[in-house]
């Protein structure tokens, strides 16, 4: 049985495509069924509504049945235009309830209809690397490879329109993590000489500390013990912008077992450490200082001047005194989707309120389609590109809202959307905070 939990995201993605809920989904129950399911039945909206209607119904709040209503929608509607809507709302909600087998089934359908859409490939990858065995493994290395090819497409569009160094760098990193996670499945099968291409394609692109330990597990296992070595002097030292400390303890046992093994003791070790810090910091620098320019002379987010989506300035500082509410999104985020139409929904409760103010910003490293993308959404929030803001706040996923009060201090912050109760609950805490805040200010 699946978590009734799921059925407020259903109804969020519908809030998102502007459709009633009913209009989804198709129940067909076993005594209503037809008798050759083979034939597909001409339908008309008004049909398809009032099966949609008895498929609620019948639920009753039973994840199970409604997933059958939906199988059953799709095999009585085959050329239904709520086809890709259905399918993606499958995809979607299995993914909620830890069902991969269904991800996996159905996604791979949706992927018929949208074959570049890389939230969905993603999905698909994250569901395969749950099912131990080898041909969900080469499944997952070629969605990851597309996701791949997707993601060095948008990030030579991105840089062809500007020259950002702080873009180039998330992009390096992303790339980076999809090549991680194609050589884990190569690993996981055995495959170690296209793991081993695969690190050492992540470790060019963007370098870490993890990448370098992963190439001496490797090089180990393929009994290569002077090439480990190597690489977990370059772990051991890496300046990682996040350091492990645990893992910095067990890239040192590693070390130090190899090392003693050759040389009998670990004299010399400590000059071999220092020389390649001294080399990887030599390297480094414009990665290190770039980590920290988000923040240099900026560490109140209220001093902060960013780029609206027409390009014009907008400083921080006159919400300054203001409750201030703040959405971080993307265009390739599904939920932001349902996040952004649901702050503006609460948005315009307030519009009368001056004490209340609210910003849509975009963590997108490619802008060019941001403009049109909120021209398809329809929002009225104040709208701006997040500019290391997001970075400067520790926003680590989207969407992310965060709520500041007037005195310039975080006072809530929630990641991920619960579209069920999202409206009601951010409106209970901006009451909460305007009251407590104009309580202070007396």
């Amino acid at each position: 049985m699946w978590p009734r939990a799921v059925f407020p995201w259903v109804l969020g993605f519908c809030l998102v495509a502007n459709i009633n809920p009913c209009t989804l989904v198709a129940a067909q129950s076993p005594q209503n069924a037809p008798a050759n399911k083979s034939v597909p039945q001409a339908s008309s909206d008004s049909e398809e509504q009032n099966v949609i209607d008895s498929a609620f119904r019948s639920a009753d709040g039973n994840p199970q049945a409604l997933l059958a209503n939906l199988e059953a929608f799709l095999t009585r509607f085959p050329q239904s235009s709520r086809r890709e809507l259905v399918l993606r709302t499958i995809c979607t909600y299995a993914s909620q309830a830890n069902s991969p087998d269904v991800v996996v089934e159905y996604g791979q359908k949706l992927l018929e209809l949208t074959p570049g859409d890389p939230q969905l490939l993603l999905m698909l990858i994250q569901a395969l690397s749950r099912r131990n065995d080898q041909a969900s493994r080469a499944l997952a290395v070629d969605y990851t490879s597309r996701v791949i090819k997707i993601a060095e497409a948008q990030r030579d569009r991105a840089a062809a329109t500007r020259d950002d160094n702080n873009a180039r760098e998330q992009w390096a990193e992303r790339i980076a993590a999809s090549y991680a996670q194609r050589a884990g499945f190569y690993r996981d099968s055995s495959d170690l000489d296209r793991a081993m291409a695969d690190y050492e394609r992540c470790y060019a692109t963007y370098p870490t500390a993890r990448i370098a330990e992963q190439l001496g597990d490797i090089c180990l296992q393929r009994g290569d013990s002077a090439r480990a070595q190597d690489y977990y002097l370059t772990a051991f030292v890496f300046p990682d912008k996040d350091a492990d400390f645990e893992r910095r303890l067990e890239i040192r046992r590693k070390l130090g077992g190899l090392y003693v093994a050759q040389h009998h003791s670990e004299e010399g070790l400590g000059a071999l450490l220092l020389a390649r810090y001294d080399l990887l910091m030599q390297q480094f620098a414009g990665r290190l200082s770039s980590n920290q320019a988000h923040t240099q002379g900026s560490r109140d987010p209220f001093d902060l001047v960013l780029e609206r989506i027409d390009g014009t300035p907008l400083p921080l500082a006159p919400y300054r005194g203001k409750v201030v509410v703040i959405d971080f999104w993307a265009t390739w985020c599904g939920p932001c989707r349902m996040q952004g139409k649901l702050v503006d929904q609460v948005a315009e409760q307030y519009r009368a309120d001056h004490d209340a103010a609210f910003l849509s910003l975009s963590t997108d490293q490619d802008r060019s389609g941001v403009p049109a993308f909120l021209k398809q959404q329809g929002w009225t929030l104040p709208a701006a590109y997040a500019q290391g803001l997001d970075h400067l706040l520790g926003v680590s996923e989207i969407p992310t809202l965060v709520i500041f009060d007037r005195q310039g201090r975080i006072v809530f912050r929630q990641e991920g959307v619960n579209p069920g109760s999202f409206t009601q609950e951010l409106d209970k805490h901006l009451q909460q905070i305007l009251q407590t805040s104009e309580g202070n200010q007396r």
